[in-house]
């Protein structure tokens, strides 16, 4: 996205800087067709300003893109969104751009119009913008403009794949867990991490009444997995992650 946003910044600069000539250009293939020379007047004011809004639309998309390219590089799930939205608008203006003046530069949905009427009937001149630009202009517009199209075709793919899952929703790591034993049959002794006081464990028939909540490390490590689970099968863990988890969360294979 960054290399296509550069792109664009330089089709608007010679877009910009051909901007001068540009009325000029208009007017010759404007007395070449069969619309009345006049009809130019008219038509100077739209000329004048027309590859300075070109270049402005392609350097507002550039800029966009850049932010975008930003956003989705620090991991926000919303340039994420954001990125769909805009590439998928920057496509259909390259598709119309395309169809429309054999270009799919964002100058190519610029374009002038006249008509003209007389005895013979009504006469229409419409040019496109890259039309009144050099040939050489017109080659490397062209070129770029389609590796941009596959190039944001391809980040779409990318980030629409499952893998992407794990870049803009970093899987949390587990905190340790408490270890569980259980002695013949007696109430659960509950060892957690950094505790001092020793284990007191209880065997046979001495064993005294089992505690209240004694049982909730097995209902928190049964809801824990299921949150793993639920996470493989959505592609957020590869199966070496979820293996590596489960172990440290069951503490077994």
């Amino acid at each position: 996205m960054t290399v296509v946003a550069a792109g664009y910044l330089a089709d608007a600069v010679a877009v910009a800087a051909g901007a001068a000539a540009y009325p000029d250009r208009v007017r010759e293939a404007l007395n070449a067709s069969d619309v009345d020379p006049r009809a130019f007047d008219a038509l100077k004011p739209l000329a004048s300003a027309l590859p300075y809004v070109a270049a402005l639309i392609t350097a507002v998309a550039a800029l966009v893109l850049l932010g975008i390219a930003a956003s989705v590089r620090a991991g926000h799930f919303a340039g994420r969104i954001i990125a769909w939205i805009a590439i998928g608008l920057s496509l259909m203006c390259s598709f119309c751009g395309l169809g429309q003046a054999g270009t799919p530069a964002f100058s190519g949905i610029a374009y002038v119009s006249a008509f003209s009427r007389d005895a013979s009937g009504t006469h229409t001149f419409v040019q496109r913008l890259p039309a009144a630009y050099p040939p050489a202009y017109q080659y490397l517009s062209a070129g770029f403009a389609l590796f941009a199209m596959l190039a944001l075709i391809v980040v779409v793919v990318l980030l629409a794949r499952p893998s992407a899952n794990r870049f803009f929703r970093p899987v949390r790591q587990l905190a340790p867990q408490p270890a569980t034993h259980y002695l013949a049959d007696s109430a659960p002794a509950t060892h957690y991490p950094g505790d001092s006081a020793p284990a007191t464990h209880y065997l046979g028939d001495s064993a005294p009444a089992p505690v209240a909540g004694a049982a909730r490390p097995i209902i928190g490590q049964i809801s824990q997995l299921s949150v793993l689970v639920r996470q493989h099968q959505r592609g957020e863990l590869t199966d070496e992650e979820f293996a590596a988890a489960r172990q440290q969360l069951l503490g077994g294979p």
